[in-house]
């Protein structure tokens, strides 16, 4: 009983003590990473000088890029200025051709209403047996040639159709002549107004009187206009 009484004993447990590092381990680790550090390093080094001249490569093909675009835009907005120049300058040109000729006959005009001013008082001025008809009718046919005269200043000129035969495509027939005989249907009989032309440009054909067939009426058809 007495040895029931005795407290028990922990079993006594030996730690082993640690085992210091092998110096010739420790020596090997320490001599053998620096040694794959340097295996390493130029490799790194490489691929940084790789990306660096990709880099650079890159940054100058942008440039020369962003260059060529700032040219291009350049010559474009040069260009677009130029048509727009030319495209005023034709305009003006075209205006000017319109204008010039305009200009000219607007003066004509002007000095035949100054004219026709001092033909008028003229008139005024003269005995009254000495307004005849034959002095007024020489007036409009002075009138009718200075028209003329500015006309063809104009480069617009009078033509009459040569031949005796009527031409519909220089002539307009505004009165018809009954014919007593038929060999005389589709000649003139009477030429009553000149044509016009300017250049190739026929402005107004020359206004006749044809003869037609006659049908038992001895007057002339149609009105004079």
């Amino acid at each position: 009983m007495e040895d029931l009484a005795q407290p028990l004993s922990a079993p006594v447990v030996e730690v082993p003590e640690e085992c210091p590092p092998d110096p010739e381990q420790l020596g090997d680790d320490l001599f053998t990473r620096p040694e794959a550090d340097a295996d390493t390093a130029p490799a790194a080094l490489d691929l940084a000088g790789t990306l660096g001249h990709l880099q650079e490569t890159v940054t100058a093909g942008f440039a020369d890029l962003l260059q060529h675009l700032r040219d291009k835009l350049t010559y474009d907005r040069f260009k677009e200025e130029q048509i727009t120049r030319l495209h005023e300058e034709l305009q003006a040109y075209k205006s000017d051709l319109v204008a010039k000729p305009a200009r000219q006959l607007v003066q004509g005009l002007i000095r035949m209403h100054d004219d026709l001013g001092k033909m008028a008082t003229a008139l005024r001025q003269k005995p009254a047996e000495e307004l005849t008809p034959e002095r007024f009718f020489q007036q409009f046919a002075d009138f009718q040639d200075d028209l003329e005269l500015l006309l063809g200043q104009n480069g617009v000129e009078r033509f009459q159709t040569p031949g005796d035969v009527f031409d519909p495509r220089r002539q307009t027939a505004i009165r018809m002549v009954p014919a007593d005989d038929p060999s005389r249907v589709g000649q003139i009989a009477e030429r009553l107004r000149p044509g016009f032309e300017q250049g190739e440009a026929l402005l107004q054909k020359e206004r006749v009187a044809v003869y037609v067939a006659s049908n038992g009426n001895d007057k002339a058809q149609g009105g004079q206009s």
